[in-house]
């Protein structure tokens, strides 16, 4: 019976993939949100913005119960512009001047608010960001980003199998995104050390449909590059990009 228990789990671990034991990414090398003293913000991000988690990943909105002041700044060329709101949901004057702010300003958001807790002595508290502005428009997968992470499990992270996959801390495919949409240039930029692994990232890079390609400020089709991180290292809570 003890047996057949074991059997069983090593089956149901077999089957349900080892997505879980490594970690994996994809972010343009110079827009990565991660990298910098500042977050960063692309026009694309700007464009649909309506709220702070749609600026700042990092934000997390169910630490508040009630919002004191939000305060939206931003600093370009010494000059600084101001707008407040009572909530977490951007005003026309907020988005304008997160729209305004050019390459080398820097935008800071300060939040004033309850926290959601059930502490009988529960004072005001202030979180706070600072973003940079990269005046373009990010490639973009078909579908979007969740699109891309569902084609890189499926066609690279699932072909592994779970014991080489427990061996690779980190490994990095670099690859452009060019005017037309296509995918060139892919390349290791990291080896995983185990070349089947390696052999299968490039080829998803490879085999990845058209993108729409990345535009700049005056509406130019530019290329981007890319970088897809797959390993045991992204998932640690302290790792740094």
């Amino acid at each position: 019976m003890k047996n057949t228990f074991v059997a069983l789990i090593l089956l149901l671990l077999t089957f349900s993939g080892f997505s879980q034991v490594v970690g994996y990414d994809v972010f343009g090398t110079h827009t990565n949100p991660h990298i910098g003293p500042y977050s960063l913000i692309t026009l694309d991000t700007l464009k649909e913005a309506k709220t702070l988690n749609d600026i700042h990943a990092m934000y997390r909105s169910f630490w508040v119960a009630s919002y004191i002041a939000v305060e939206v700044s931003s600093t370009c060329k010494g000059i600084v512009k101001k707008a407040a709101s009572t909530n977490d949901t951007l005003t026309d004057e907020q988005m304008g001047i997160l729209k305004m702010a050019d390459v080398g300003c820097r935008i800071d958001v300060v939040v004033d608010y309850i926290p959601e807790n059930t502490l009988k002595d529960n004072p005001p508290r202030r979180m706070d960001f600072s973003m940079t502005m990269i005046p373009i428009y990010e490639a973009k997968y078909p579908g979007g980003y969740q699109y891309l992470k569902k084609y890189l499990k499926e066609n690279a992270i699932d072909e592994i199998s779970a014991t080489t996959a427990g061996q690779v801390e980190l490994a990095a495919v670099r690859f452009n995104v060019n005017e037309e949409g296509q995918v060139s240039e892919a390349q290791i930029f990291k080896t995983s050390g185990v070349d089947k692994v390696d052999k299968l990232l490039l080829e998803a890079i490879c085999n990845m449909p058209k993108w729409r390609p990345a535009e700049n400020a005056k509406g130019k089709k530019i290329s981007q590059e890319f970088e897809l991180r797959m390993g045991t290292l992204l998932l640690r809570c302290d790792y740094e990009y």
